[in-house]
């Protein structure tokens, strides 16, 4: 007869339920060889399942023959002692599995119950019936882009700063701090079952995700369509915030990065960003009211510099790496940059390098593009030098970049209004400036991508590719006949060293807006390189 205690025999059996049983371990064990991820012993789920496959939304319980009753009718008749208290355990055990089997499939779990001996006797079987579920899950999963319309809809109200919330949960899931930040962030608007069901009901459809185990976390603000985030994702960085404001560039970021970034960073609080290695920024060039004679922190509050240093002085990150206009040197007779870099090295405390004008052209991309980079390094890492990277002397032209197949005819300009260019040109040649069209040959470079200023037009090319000159939109005059064309925004995209990959999902105004005024990411990822080196050797 059983002599032990109610609360004896109760401490021992929750021990034995506790410790992982050899019988699951040969199944986890199985799963990992077959490159199948999972948790163990989940407790965010009712029954704590043995085995949880997250992103399917599969739990599967391994099963001891007596806890849970196996072949019950039969073997509850060859207990012999302490039979009551036994078949009143192991009936309750049932009760509960069953219970907790029907709960779970009411919130869209698939369930997978195997008895112990199954998986000894046939863990292939039970290997194959995983997959299968697996696979009936992929057939049921949503696309992320289907849910990131359907999320559209269903938040009418504040809809981009909640699908924010909701896309930097998706993107952090690996981060668990940060992870846990967002999360508490939507529950303020939708559910806890809600946000389960969303955190696990899809499968990504965007070309650029970050690795689930990075070297590194930043922030991109200022972040356009995501030129510095594509830089920093390609060396093993992860995003964990991003504010952009305008919202056709949000749209083209999500589209690509399948998160919405947040909005102002103005309007955003230094203290609601997360912990994170290095800052990254290409903010606008804009003067400053300098009250004192030095200039410093306090004079550049009205700018959007202002947004930088202050998160830079609450946070701290072990560096960050600044992007704006060559013009940024002689800005306000130099007094602009001076600001800058007595506000980043005095008030900050950081090591800041001369800043370096970096041309796109040395990096492997067929553009003159000229931008001032400025790094910098958190002194407590003692980092007290820095090297701007080498041009990599790579022979690159403007053939490198043009569409492999005949562009549309609306890229190829009217006669009438290649008759307005020249006259346009001639009147600034007559007063002696260099401004008007250029025609770019395809074994140059082409001038720098720019929004307005005739941007296009300063970076025409001739292909004589085209066969129906029948116009698509409406135009003065006829189209030319000598091949004379814009280039596409493919092309620009190109000429910025973004992959073909990249999604151009809005009218080609925006587009050319958008590759405009992003960075040459070569140019960027090279310089960042040497960045991210210096913090990972002063970890």
């Amino acid at each position: 007869m059983d002599k032990l205690t109610k609360e004896q025999r109760s401490k021992n059996m929750q021990a034995v339920k506790n410790k992982d049983s050899k019988i699951e371990l040969i199944l986890r064990n199985a799963l990992w060889e077959k490159g199948i991820r999972y948790r163990k012993n989940y407790t965010k789920l009712n029954g704590k399942p043995d085995i949880v496959l997250t992103k399917y939304r599969i739990a599967i319980f391994v099963d001891s023959e007596f806890w849970h009753g196996y072949d019950w009718e039969n073997k509850k008749h060859e207990i012999k002692s302490n039979k009551e208290f036994w078949i009143n355990k192991i009936e309750n055990n049932i009760k509960r599995d069953i219970y907790v089997t029907d709960q779970l499939k009411s919130d869209g779990w698939i369930i997978l119950r195997f008895w112990g001996k199954e998986i000894t006797d046939n863990l292939e079987q039970c290997i194959k019936d995983i997959e299968s579920a697996i696979r009936s899950r992929y057939k049921k999963m949503k696309k992320y882009s289907t849910i990131s319309k359907e999320l559209s809809y269903i938040f009418e109200e504040e809809a981009n700063y909640k699908k924010a919330v909701l896309t930097h949960c998706f993107q952090t899931k690996e981060q668990l701090s940060i992870f846990n930040y967002y999360s508490s962030k939507a529950k303020e608007f939708i559910s806890d079952k809600e946000f389960e069901d969303l955190l696990n009901s899809f499968e990504w459809d965007v070309p650029f995700l970050s690795a689930k185990k990075p070297k590194f976390t930043f922030i991109d603000l200022f972040a356009g369509i995501g030129g510095m985030r594509l830089a920093f994702q390609n060396i093993g960085g992860k995003c964990v915030f991003s504010s952009e404001w305008d919202k056709y560039a949000q749209i083209t970021y999500e589209k690509n990065f399948g998160e919405v970034p947040f909005g102002d960073i103005t309007k955003i609080d230094e203290k609601d960003i997360p912990e994170h290695d290095i800052l990254v920024a290409g903010f606008p060039c804009q003067a400053f009211s300098i009250a004192g004679k030095r200039g410093g922190f306090d004079d550049t509050r009205g700018t959007l510099f202002f947004d930088v240093a202050r998160i830079l002085k609450e946070k701290k990150p072990k560096a960050f790496f600044l992007e704006n206009v060559k013009g940024l040197i002689n800005h306000d007779k130099g007094r602009t940059l001076k600001v800058i870099l007595n506000t980043l090295r005095e008030d900050l405390d950081y090591y800041v390098p001369e800043p370096q004008i970096i041309n796109a052209k040395d990096f492997g991309v067929p553009q003159n593009r000229e931008r001032i980079f400025i790094v910098g390094f958190n002194k407590n890492l003692k980092i007290d030098e820095f090297k701007y990277p080498n041009p990599i002397n790579k022979e690159v032209n403007i053939n490198d970049i043009i569409e492999d197949k005949p562009v549309s005819v609306k890229y190829y300009l009217s006669t009438q209004y290649l008759n307005t260019l020249e006259e346009h040109k001639k009147r600034h040649e007559m007063k002696g400036n260099g401004f008007g069209y250029e025609i770019i040959s395809k074994d140059g470079i082409a001038n720098a991508i720019v929004v307005g200023g005739m941007g296009r037009e300063r970076n025409l090319i001739i292909d004589g590719r085209l066969t129906d000159f029948t116009p698509v939109t409406h135009i003065k005059g006829v189209v030319n006949r000598d091949g004379i064309r814009r280039m596409t925004p493919r092309e620009w995209a190109r000429l910025q060293g973004f992959p073909d990959e990249f999604i151009i999902d809005v009218s080609d105004a925006q587009a050319y807006k958008q590759f405009g005024n992003s960075v040459a990411v070569p140019a960027v990822q090279a310089t960042a390189k040497g960045v991210v080196k210096k913090i990972l050797r002063s970890y």
